[in-house]
């Protein structure tokens, strides 16, 4: 006999879905963090995922629509930061992809992980920057991330609030209730 337990299709199912979640996450950040730059692409495709992975686990239609609500609420905030240059656009539609997934309930939760952890990677941005000013050669390949810019890649920290999110997410206590 297998130590192995049992697992159900549908939780299996739900299970890849939900990792899509942090996945998606961590390759924005990996972006964020090489290039300065979270693709549209990456950014609908977690948006999206969010709708298959509440169907699988048995999220109501009035759930679902109150996590699109949460996405398109912060899409909107979002947007006008942009507008007044306070967060990049990559940034904005990544923080709304995110909030598919928290919805209303995780949001508070989620917004001040992303919070503190952008106020920790701009702290180290700016001790890093003024130690290696004028000590990087311009074709290094750090010299984009440490040199003479105010550019923080936020992306990162919004993959630190969605990963410290993830135990408050409806979906992840919907599939370990079921």
């Amino acid at each position: 006999e297998s130590d192995v337990p049992d697992i159900e299709p549908d939780k299996l199912a739900g299970l890849l879905l939900i990792l899509a979640f942090p996945c998606l996450l961590a390759v924005a950040a990996a972006g964020d963090l090489a290039r300065y730059r979270i693709g549209n692409g990456l950014n609908i495709t977690l948006a999206l995922l969010y709708f298959p992975a509440a169907f699988v686990v048995g999220s109501d239609i009035e759930t679902t629509a109150w996590h699109l609500g949460a996405g398109t609420t912060v899409l909107a905030v979002g947007l006008v930061l942009f507008v007044l240059d306070r967060l990049g656009g990559g940034d904005v539609k990544l923080l709304a992809a995110a909030a598919c997934w928290t919805g209303f309930s995780a949001l508070p939760a989620f917004l001040i992980y992303v919070a503190l952890s952008g106020g920790v990677l701009a702290l180290f941005l700016l001790l890093a920057r003024k130690l290696l000013a004028n000590r990087l050669s311009e074709t290094s390949s750090l010299a984009r991330l440490f040199g003479a810019t105010r550019d923080v890649p936020y992306g990162l920290a919004i993959a630190f609030g969605g990963f410290a999110t993830l135990p408050r997410l409806d979906l992840i206590r919907s599939l370990l209730a079921s």
